[in-house]
């Protein structure tokens, strides 16, 4: 069985994007920290300052090695997809903290606890430390699987196209992508040009397109077998 993740290099671009909307306000805080520090603080107010800045500074710094390996892991002509696996998110880690900060400088200047900033700040620490696990469970639900008894390709959200090969109509490649369809209709386009691993991709297909023969020649041999059967019993005389 052959199974590889279907990733492409514009979902990565806008998972990352999205990423980016949570950081944003890290420029705000960071703002804030330096107006603390603008007016002659003491205790509290000094080090509530000095954590604004300093988790503003870890989220900003973060963001900015992502964009960086990011950038390197769509140049490069062959990810690898276990790259995504890396463990800990520590973007979503600095975000948390940030929040906390934020959190309590709330806290500190209204007496009211902010739930929903806490909530979320607890959300984030739980996504950056389940990092690994939630992007393998992505890959899994991204994977062409190839074998024997037929092909499996994710469909759309939440779904996922399973054929033998008797159901397979045709497998068409070429240089920017690749196609498969079956009898009923459905079609499942893979953009070879945008995928990561595009070599890995391209020889799933290639051996999507030799099992697909293999099991063509099968069937026909079995049907000119069936069919000699039938001859040899049509032209046998009946015993007396």
């Amino acid at each position: 069985m052959i199974s590889i993740p279907l990733r492409y290099r514009r979902a990565e671009r806008g998972r990352f994007v999205s990423k980016l909307q949570h950081a944003v306000p890290s420029l705000v805080v960071f703002a804030d920290g330096l107006d603390h520090l603008s007016h002659d603080p003491h205790g509290v107010e000094l080090a509530l300052g000095m954590f604004e800045i300093f988790a503003a500074v870890l989220v900003m710094g973060s963001v900015i090695r992502g964009v960086g390996h990011l950038r390197r892991r769509l140049a490069a002509p062959h990810a690898d997809h276990d790259d995504a696996h890396h463990g800990i998110d520590w973007i979503d880690i600095f975000i948390g903290v940030m929040l906390s900060v934020e959190a309590y400088a709330k806290y500190h200047a209204t007496s009211h606890i902010p739930r929903p900033t806490i909530l979320l700040a607890l959300t984030m620490f739980i996504i950056g430390l389940t990092h690994r696990r939630i992007a393998a469970w992505g890959d899994r639900k991204r994977e062409m699987r190839v074998g024997s008894d037929g092909i499996s390709v994710p469909g759309k959200p939440f779904q996922r196209l399973t054929w033998a090969w008797s159901e397979v109509e045709s497998i068409e490649m070429d240089d920017r992508s690749a196609v498969i369809k079956a009898i009923d209709g459905r079609s499942k386009r893979i953009e070879l040009s945008d995928v990561l691993q595009p070599k890995a991709v391209r020889d799933a297909v290639m051996s999507a397109r030799t099992f697909l023969d293999d099991s063509r020649h099968a069937s026909d041999a079995s049907f000119e077998s069936a069919a000699s059967d039938r001859s040899k019993n049509a032209t046998t005389p009946a015993s007396s």
